[in-house]
């Protein structure tokens, strides 16, 4: 029996099947006025949301830094939220949600949301739209699916095939999951159906130019992902991955612009190109400095794979190499954190340490609470055998993601080492508990936890 089989025909998770399809209700759909299943309230949706939004960032880089830029996507992404809230159906009893908006730094081409009202937009896909227009469809679409509450509909379908806890069971110990933790990992890699990529196209063009820009955007964007697809030999954005393209999207959004907006051009809709590119400047001057960053990742990935089959030695030319690139990465943008975190961790693998250190030094100054530069700064100063600062730095980064399996397990190492034994237990059980017992961090976590005379979880 395989381990799926062996957790969904434990007698405790099918009875929690059983209650969740018995409490799962109708709802009515805040756009459509439709019936649809939800097991989740808004309170569920929206405490989902608020605690993804950290292990979401986390794994995708960071906020990008650059305030003016975050500031210019929240000031489009509101007056969209603003017209699609004239939509909503008054049945539906919408909460007054706080939508946020997030610029990510990662250069995978690809806009999201989560349940709560978070939207993620990445540099990879602002790099590729033309003008505010664009993204102001773009926008429109990952808010309708907000307002729609597809995630949470796709979660109770799926809740309700028994699926979940099996994927749960089964995830593999990616450095996603080892970092972020699972549900954020999950979230990310969610699937929509065909029904609400077509709701959420369509209305993402009526809050678009109901917000005053031209209706024609999300049409450009759409096009844009194809003509990336062709590019690249029908391999598809990273867009295309959560958003599965089932049927000629620009063909049916150019068929709904010709039937709702026959008068587009004369209807007074702006595109605000020059306003687009001005906000861009400083992300497309960047982008020379991530091009080489994305470079050096490429050869740390493998690097990793050379470690895997030949060890430490096998791996130094590649992390060698990934390390020039981040050098000049970091020479172009002295001034983004992330970078020196990419320079820290190939030295972190060369066994660099005091190296590390300095850089992660740089990567603090400039950004001191968040996620990155204090989890490598903690791995560093574990290495450095500095426990205090590992301590206190993994304690910063756990704050915004309590349930990293690695920070959780690195923690409890510096106070074993500090021969603090019950704070290591703590944190080796709480290792063990965020990856629900699979993997070898977890087989870690409980050998460690013997060790130090506890009872084997696994027992329990």
């Amino acid at each position: 029996m395989n381990a799926i089989a062996r957790r969904i025909t434990h007698p405790l998770i099918l009875l929690l099947i059983a209650t969740a399809a018995f409490v799962a209700s109708c709802q009515v759909d805040p756009l459509t006025g439709k019936t649809t299943v939800n097991m989740y309230s808004y309170e569920d949706e929206k405490r989902m949301g608020d605690e993804n939004v950290q292990p979401i960032l986390a794994e995708l880089g960071g906020l990008y830094p650059d305030r003016a830029m975050q500031e210019y996507v929240d000031r489009v992404g509101q007056k969209v939220v603003a017209a699609g809230r004239t939509r909503l159906k008054e049945e539906a009893e919408f909460p007054d949600w706080d939508f946020k908006f997030y610029v990510v730094n990662h250069s995978m081409i690809n806009a999201f949301a989560l349940p709560g009202g978070h939207v993620f937009v990445t540099r990879g896909i602002l790099n590729r739209i033309k003008d505010e227009a664009e993204l102001a469809g773009l926008l429109g679409h990952e808010v309708t699916h907000v307002f729609a509450r597809h995630s949470v509909e796709r979660m109770t379908e799926v809740m309700l095939m028994l699926i979940p806890v099996a994927l749960l069971a089964s995830v593999e110990e990616t450095q996603g999951v080892a970092v972020v933790g699972m549900v954020a990992v999950q979230l990310l890699a969610m699937k929509y159906s065909r029904g609400n990529e077509e709701e959420s196209d369509h209305f993402g063009m009526r809050f678009a130019a109901r917000a005053g820009y031209d209706p024609a955007g999300v049409i450009g964007v759409m096009q844009m992902l194809n003509d990336y697809t062709q590019e690249h030999g029908g391999g598809g954005p990273e867009f295309l991955a959560t958003h599965p393209d089932l049927g000629n999207r620009v063909k049916y959004l150019t068929d709904q612009l010709n039937k709702e907006y026959p008068d587009a051009a004369q209807g007074g809709y702006v595109r605000n190109e020059p306003e687009f590119t001005t906000a861009m400047v400083e992300m497309r001057a960047a982008q020379a400095a991530y091009d080489l960053a994305d470079k050096g990742d490429a050869e740390m990935a493998e690097a990793f794979k050379l470690y895997e089959s030949g060890g430490q030695q096998a791996a130094v030319p590649k992390y060698r190499s990934a390390l020039s690139y981040y050098y000049q990465a970091v020479a172009r943008e002295p001034d983004h954190a992330i970078l020196h975190v990419n320079v820290a961790q190939a030295q972190y693998y060369l066994q660099e340490y005091d190296a590390a250190e300095d850089s992660i030094g740089k990567a603090l100054r400039l950004e001191s609470g968040t996620f990155w530069p204090n989890f490598m700064g903690g791995l560093v100063a574990i290495q450095r055998n500095d426990n205090a600062v590992a301590q206190a730095r993994l304690k910063n980064a756990l704050a915004l993601i309590p349930e990293s399996p690695v920070g959780l397990f690195y923690l409890a190492v510096s106070f074993e080492r500090d021969n603090n034994k019950p704070d290591a237990a703590k944190n080796y059980r709480a290792c063990y508990d965020a990856m629900q017992g699979e993997g070898d961090l977890a087989e870690k976590a409980r050998q460690k936890l013997i060790e130090l005379g506890e009872p084997d979880p696994k027992q329990q």
